[in-house]
């Protein structure tokens, strides 16, 4: 023993032989009163454990946050459960949270509990982002409830029926024709494509297009408004995708106030409020409106656009969106067309790049239903399996949101003889769910034919196949899958179907940077840049 402890404890036993006995029992009786209370709180946090799902030991204060940490947080989270199971559970500071993990937990879980997690918790960007108003009122931070529930069965309705869908077909074709234009001259100049580029063009000019009647990419259109776009675009985007430790931990919202989070979602809500009001151009729209009502005169081929359902279509009681609630939804609705889609066919050709033969395979089913005619139309999707594997496979391997909006319980429940206190957290790890070796053999591998032989799998159902999800699950499933699948059927499909894809001069397949980078959606971390070769004599439409 070291001489400075030996002095030490000479020092302790002459105290201790100095002290009176009386002394010496409140000593004695408070040591064994500290080791009962210690004794009986870490019984008691046993106890407590045993009440809930497994999963890994809380850091002090901040809990499990760290594993939320990073730049793919649904990565970490799944090699977690891999040690833990399909339901983890996490602690953010003192916020209890699950993890889901595999497709039978999700089964069992959405089948019992789905409205009870279907809320959602306060965030700072939301408050932000909805300058400061507490009633949430974008459906996808609006908290479970009667208004929640209209406005869900609005955008049903008057937006995503099948009807609604039909009848702006022409508008989706209208752009894929526009952009292939661009793309076909690409390609007779030997350019190299930067193919998202190409394909966030596609996807933007038909959202804006259904949502205002506006087209922002192409030779013709005004480059400012092209910037100002991706700059709002991008910047909710990174503000939604944005990890906000006080959010979860409100003890420690001097370290999002250090970091800054709150100026940046002020200086993001501006810039977006500033260019969404003159991208919509509201007013406009209602004066052409009422113009049509005065006049009696009704453009039957007119396909009215969202903001003209928005100011004639009332939520409930007849009573119309103001202004401000029109703009704040299309915003948020932008994002939600636009990336998403366009990432899933980047990372869809890259895979097909790297296995020639199953793009091969893809391009003869294209030819033999498709035929003479210069593009794949949605009618030709029925005869198109292969290729509907195909992107099935890409959903399955690269969610776009592998770790989406968290959700929050409304009160306590019991599963799989679990406690969960009302508000516990609830993250679906998309990204895991489509790995799970219970289901999906060599979940790792981009193979389309193991949905050949499962047809059955079906990604756009609400609560009837939990083995694909990457539009959600539930009653808070995203209301714009069926269009988000036609869209990338479409851009998909023509790519396949109207070229040949090959790697640049001086580059080889094994080139292709396949890493992540991104917040709530996950997108290629270098842009695929392929080169374009017609296939056929491709005239321009």
């Amino acid at each position: 023993m070291a001489r400075a402890d030996v002095g030490l404890m000479e020092k302790l036993h002459n105290l201790w032989r100095q002290s009176t006995s009386s002394e010496r029992s409140v000593v004695v009786l408070t040591s064994i009163l500290l080791l009962g209370i210690t004794l009986s709180y870490l019984y008691a946090q046993s106890l407590q454990r045993r009440k809930l799902p497994p999963g890994p030991r809380p850091w002090p204060i901040v809990g499990n946050f760290p594993s939320m940490s990073g730049d793919t947080p649904h990565r970490s989270l799944f090699k977690l459960a891999n040690k833990y199971g399909g339901l983890m559970y996490l602690r953010f500071g003192s916020v209890p949270c699950i993890v889901v993990s595999t497709a039978e937990v999700a089964r069992e879980l959405f089948q019992t509990h789905d409205a009870n997690f279907s809320s959602r918790p306060r965030r700072l960007v939301w408050r932000v982002l909805h300058n400061y108003d507490d009633n949430f009122k974008v459906m996808g931070s609006a908290p479970y409830g009667p208004y929640w529930r209209n406005l869900r069965k609005f955008f049903n309705e008057e937006m995503f029926s099948p009807k609604c869908l039909a009848a702006r077909e022409g508008i989706r074709m209208e752009e894929i024709q526009h952009m292939s234009a661009i793309l076909l001259d690409d390609a007779q100049q030997g350019r190299v494509v930067n193919l998202k580029r190409w394909l966030w063009g596609v996807t933007s000019n038909t959202i804006t297009r259904i949502f205002c009647n506006r087209r922002f990419y192409g030779p013709d259109q005004n480059e400012q408004d092209r910037e100002e776009f991706e700059q709002m675009t991008a910047g909710i985007l990174s503000a939604l995708g944005a990890f906000v430790i006080s959010d979860y931990i409100p003890s420690l919202s001097f370290i999002a106030r250090l970091q800054g989070w709150e100026k940046k979602f002020e200086s993001v809500y501006a810039l977006s409020t500033r260019i969404s009001e003159k991208m919509f151009e509201v007013e406009k729209h209602r004066e052409r409106v009422l113009k049509g009502r005065e006049s009696g005169q009704i453009d039957m081929n007119y396909v009215p656009d969202f903001v003209d359902v928005f100011l004639t279509k009332p939520l409930e009681g007849g009573k119309l969106f103001p202004d401000e609630d029109i703009i704040l939804f299309l915003k948020h609705m932008l994002n939600a067309g636009t990336d998403t889609s366009a990432t899933m066919v980047e990372w869809t050709m890259a895979e097909l790049i790297r296995k020639p033969d199953i793009m091969k395979r893809a391009q003869e089913e294209l030819d033999a239903v498709v035929g003479s005619r210069q593009f794949v139309q949605e009618s030709d999707f029925a005869h198109l399996p292969f290729l509907e594997a195909i992107v099935k496979e890409g959903f399955r391997v690269h969610p776009p949101s592998p770790l989406p909006i968290i959700r929050e319980s409304l009160q306590p429940c019991e599963f799989r003889g679990y406690k969960l206190p009302a508000k516990t957290l609830l993250l679906n790890n998309i990204f895991a769910i489509h790995r799970d070796p219970a289901v999906y053999e060599d979940p790792d591998e981009f193979r389309p034919e193991r949905f050949l032989d499962r047809p059955e799998i079906n990604h756009l159902a609400h609560f009837s196949s939990f083995e694909l999800i990457p539009f959600g699950v539930g009653r808070r499933m995203c209301p714009g899958s069926t269009l988000g699948h036609v869209m990338v059927m479409l851009m998909l499909g023509n790519l396949l179907f109207r070229f040949q894809w090959s790697m640049p001069e001086g580059l080889k397949v094994e080139d292709i940077d396949m890493s992540e980078a991104g917040g709530l959606t996950m997108w290629m971390k270098s842009p695929l840049c392929l080169v374009a070769t017609p296939r056929t004599p491709l005239s321009k439409p």
